[in-house]
């Protein structure tokens, strides 16, 4: 805990800092997913979701949950949109095509877990997360956007603190909005300070069947609460 609280004293030292912070990685270019993306406009074009919906969007462990989302997040309407190997860089490039096109009224985001291991800092995440937010606003100024937490997991153990120092700038950022909600997974997934062993597929990074079961009633506690009520 030391050692996370360390972590966030120094980003929020660096927020205020005079000079701008030189991070030692970038991301890279999101044209690595162009082909999944095309994938989405294709099944789109043949039926299009509906507006108004909910929108979920992230990284593989979205993209896992595809087959069983619609049945975890019932009676809402849902449109899965997560896209694996995917970061926040990745999300804010591909939003125009994959949730601002629907015109949703809330979006779920699960970003941050390959950003922290692609050696991003956790002020870079910020900063992505807020331009996207920015996007989603500019379209809709009243749309809520629920921040699941970066997940921990036993293959990324070593750099757990970083992602507790993105959840901890997460959960600022809902404490600072009213139409964000910050939706802590993590908990449920830990065990005595450490990522249950029971919970992951053979990768020890992903879910198992038994890990989406705590994943999708963590969601669902913040989630149905107050989407039930704008569903038509």
């Amino acid at each position: 805990m030391i050692r996370v609280l360390v972590t966030f004293c120094f980003l929020l030292f660096s927020c205020n800092a005079a000079e701008p912070v030189k991070f030692k990685k970038e991301y890279v270019s999101p044209e690595r997913f162009e082909k999944t993306i095309q994938q989405f406009e294709a099944a789109d074009s043949k039926k299009m979701p509906p507006q108004g919906a909910v929108v979920v969007t992230g990284s593989s462990s979205v993209r896992m949950w595809h087959k069983r989302i619609k049945n975890d997040l019932a009676p809402l309407t849902v449109i899965p949109r997560g896209f694996g190997g995917s970061n926040m860089n990745d999300l804010l490039h591909y939003s125009d095509r994959i949730v601002l096109k629907y015109k949703p009224r809330a979006v779920v985001i699960y970003e941050g877990d390959n950003d922290t291991a692609q050696g991003i800092h956790p002020l870079q995440v910020k900063a992505k997360f807020l331009e996207f937010a920015a996007k989603l606003k500019k379209q809709n100024k009243d749309i809520r956007i629920y921040i699941i937490t970066v997940k921990p997991s036993i293959k990324r153990l070593n750099i757990w603190d970083k992602a507790e120092a993105t959840n901890s700038i997460f959960k600022s950022l809902c404490e600072e909005d009213d139409n964000m909600f910050y939706v802590d997974t993590a908990s449920a997934l830990l065990e005595n300070g450490k990522p249950r062993t029971d919970i992951f597929i053979k990768d020890n990074l992903h879910l198992n069947s038994k890990g989406y079961d705590l994943w999708s009633e963590a969601v669902k506690k913040v989630l149905l609460p107050i989407e039930s009520k704008y569903e038509k």
